[in-house]
């Protein structure tokens, strides 16, 4: 049997230093794409610009330009996946740190997922439906005191602004069966079923993936591993090893933990190819070929593969 040790800290060995390189000229290179080529104003010709052009023609009882802040809104989330993506450069050469990586990664591809969804939909109207019910699902996940009146009245407020905008495209509002205070109503295309609510987020990193991998069967597994690590199931999904470190006392020997650069890499590899897909929707949305994203990311995604692939050919 083994136990964390109370003292005795290794610092992180330097090859982790130069992962983390790896990971910074990822983040440079997309970031250069999110605040260049794919940034407000669009390219003429592109949805995103014809959005733009269009946010006037859906209103709410707050929100006048809904499609200017969903397509610029599309662009904002590739610089929080890029906060999370530098935040993992920061904690893997840091010593004494281990496993804060992996939330950072499932975090990023859950945010990459989202957007994902969003710039895939076929039309203008399918686009604004998974946009506004995002919308919806955050405001009614936030931490709302439902016994306080004013609390309840300003959720009520934004919910049927959104869907006032919703209606202007022909969205109608449902309700899961029997909800709670805190389910959100979503919108539906005219006519369709009550049950076809929002994919759940598990569902949507698995679409990602699916897409990304083309493999179904092996679509839920980047983020089983990523959200078993974030649980707290380090040991259990292969992710944590302990190295001996002082001797066996009454059967207890005390141990450090430790993940492999292999694994760290590996892991928080998914995490790019998330980010990477959505930058190559984004692309597409704001009228630019794809060539570009996979040109400027193509050098750090290939040492990022490399780096997590070393176990096999050493």
């Amino acid at each position: 049997m083994t136990t964390p040790p109370s003292a005795s800290v290794h610092p992180t060995p330097p090859e982790f230093d130069e992962f983390a390189d790896v990971v910074m000229r990822f983040v440079t290179a997309a970031e250069s794409l999110l605040k260049g080529e794919l940034s407000h104003p669009f390219n003429i010709g592109s949805e995103a610009l014809r959005d733009c052009a269009a946010s006037g023609e859906h209103r709410g009882t707050q929100s006048k330009q809904t499609l200017l802040t969903l397509a610029t809104q599309q662009v904002a989330v590739g610089l929080e996946q890029c906060d999370l993506l530098r935040g993992i450069a920061a904690v893997v050469c840091a010593d004494q740190v281990v496993f804060a990586p992996f939330p950072l990664a499932r975090t990023c591809a859950v945010i990459a997922a989202k957007a994902w969804y969003v710039l895939i939909a076929g039309s203008r109207e399918e686009r604004l439906r998974r946009y506004l019910n995002e919308e919806l699902a955050a405001l009614y996940g936030i931490p709302v005191p439902w016994e306080k009146e004013q609390a309840v009245g300003e959720v009520d407020d934004r919910t049927d602004d959104y869907l006032a905008v919703g209606a202007t495209a022909g969205l109608s509002s449902r309700r899961r069966k029997n909800p709670r205070s805190w389910d959100a109503p979503f919108l539906v295309i005219a006519d369709q079923e009550t049950s076809q609510a929002p994919p759940s987020e598990t569902q949507l990193v698995k679409d990602l993936y699916s897409a990304i991998l083309q493999e179904d069967d092996l679509a839920g597994l980047p983020y089983a591993l990523l959200s078993a690590a974030t649980h707290g199931r380090f040991r259990q999904a292969g992710v944590a090893g302990y190295a001996s470190v002082g001797p066996s006392v009454g059967g207890v020997s005390a141990a450090a933990m430790q993940v492999t650069l292999e694994v760290t890499a590996q892991s928080t590899m998914y995490a790019a190819f998330a980010t990477r897909a959505y930058l190559c929707a984004l692309a597409q949305y704001a009228g630019v070929a794809e060539a570009v994203v996979l040109q400027r990311l193509q050098e750090p995604v290939a040492e990022w593969l490399a780096t997590s692939q070393r176990w096999a050919v050493s």
